[in-house]
């Protein structure tokens, strides 16, 4: 914005004169004081403001002087040219003495906002921060995370709490609550330690009371988990009888497609490609929030175009709700344990048992079929070559599915 710098002795007359001066050419006029030197009175369209310029004294390393600071006074209903002038003349004196009035200005608003951020409460706090960094939980990750937040503060009666009430005595807690399921409990750990770095930046509270716990205290890993299916249990799976028929659909297509669980079930009718035989999912619907493309094996394809479903959105509606999400996957793993009589059937292991047949039968390199199970660290981009190797290796993806389609024809017979 223009502005129209003028020197006078600032008094009642030329305030209200140069507010209407302002207000007819619509440009900032800032008024020096002759009387003052430093005191200045800023004019805006919308404001009005004494302010007082000044250096501390003394020189900086190096023997430069140091920067200009500028301190708000108050504004010309409240303060009157003599006021402020004898404001100015106060903090003259505070320079004089040493002193550096704007950053002790600065440092007591910032104890102040620190002070009132300490008087909000953890469901407060986690609110900003799901919509400061965790855009509302856009992914499927940071979904995940809040709800791990949310469940860890449920779980020790916090949400209520302060967050500078949090002691590393209820981390040791949450550990104990999830003894028995370290899994669960490193999620919690790990979300809620994320959750209070974030406090620690924003000067919320003094340190993060998850760093004080000792490794003994803390969830171990959970042993990796080793079951897969071998062909006889597949074509047990393919051919099951008595189960809901979108279920054995959606279970025909975990077998013939390594994707999630929640990956597939999510798939819409827009993310298939015909013509390519493929279906990409986008970002925010994978784990590692990336773009991914699956090549479809002619038996996969069989199984999504087979039997489309034109009045729902989804290409495997497995809700009873329309168009719903499926949430029922437990009850899922029942019915399929249940009429296939693989007690110890679990959707995920499809994964690894695609990558281990694989292995097995074939002499396709492992990194490409790790490619296929779209983590986010695979073996061939580990390291530097991570951050160069971009490739999607489409076509040999292609070919890699193709041969599991064969494998499953051999294993499993005709759809």
């Amino acid at each position: 914005m223009p502005t129209m710098n003028v020197s006078c002795k600032i008094d009642q007359r030329s305030i209200e004169k140069y507010i209407k001066e302002q207000c007819a050419l619509g440009d900032r006029v800032t008024l020096s004081d002759q009387v003052c030197a430093g005191l200045k009175l800023v004019i805006n369209s919308q404001s009005c403001s004494w302010t007082y310029a000044y250096r501390k004294r003394g020189y900086r390393d190096g023997g430069k002087r140091h920067p200009q600071r500028t301190v708000k006074l108050g504004d010309p209903v409240s303060m009157s040219p003599s006021e402020a002038r004898l404001a100015a003349e106060t903090i003259k004196a505070q320079v004089r003495a040493g002193e550096d009035p704007a950053l002790a200005t600065r440092t007591k608003e910032r104890e102040r906002k620190a002070e009132e951020a300490r008087k909000r409460a953890c469901a407060e706090w986690l609110k900003i921060y799901s919509a400061q960094q965790m855009q509302l939980g856009k992914t499927k990750y940071q979904r995940d995370e809040l709800r791990n937040i949310r469940l860890a503060l449920n779980e020790l009666t916090l949400m209520e709490a302060y967050p500078e009430e949090i002691t590393s005595k209820h981390i040791r807690d949450l550990s104990d609550l999830h003894h028995a399921r370290p899994a669960t409990g490193r999620h919690r750990l790990g979300a809620i330690s994320r959750f209070l770095d974030y406090l620690l930046d924003e000067e919320v509270i003094n340190a993060n009371p998850v760093a004080s716990v000792s490794k003994r205290r803390k969830p171990k890993p959970p042993s990796p988990r080793e079951n897969y299916f071998t062909p006889e249990q597949l074509a047990a799976l393919w051919n099951i009888e008595g189960l809901k028929p979108s279920y054995q659909r959606y279970l025909r297509f975990m077998i013939t497609s390594p994707l999630r669980a929640n990956e597939a079930a999510k798939l819409t009718w827009d993310q298939v490609d015909r013509d390519r035989s493929e279906v990409r999912l986008y970002a925010e619907d994978t784990k590692n929030s990336e773009h991914f493309v699956m090549p479809l094996s002619l038996i996969a394809t069989q199984v999504v175009l087979g039997n489309e479903q034109v009045q729902s959105e989804l290409v495997f509606p497995l809700s009873s709700v329309e168009n719903a999400q499926m949430s029922s996957w437990s009850h899922f793993n029942r019915c399929v344990r249940t009429t296939s009589g693989i007690e110890n059937f679990i959707l995920h292991d499809l994964r690894r048992t695609f990558s281990t047949l694989m292995a097995e039968h074939t002499d396709v390199s492992e990194s490409l079929i790790d490619s296929l199970l779209n983590h986010k660290q695979s073996a061939t981009r580990g390291g530097v070559m991570r951050h160069y190797q971009k490739s999607q290796n489409l076509d040999k993806r292609r070919d890699v599915m193709a041969k599991w389609g064969r494998l499953l024809e051999a294993w499993v017979g005709s759809t």
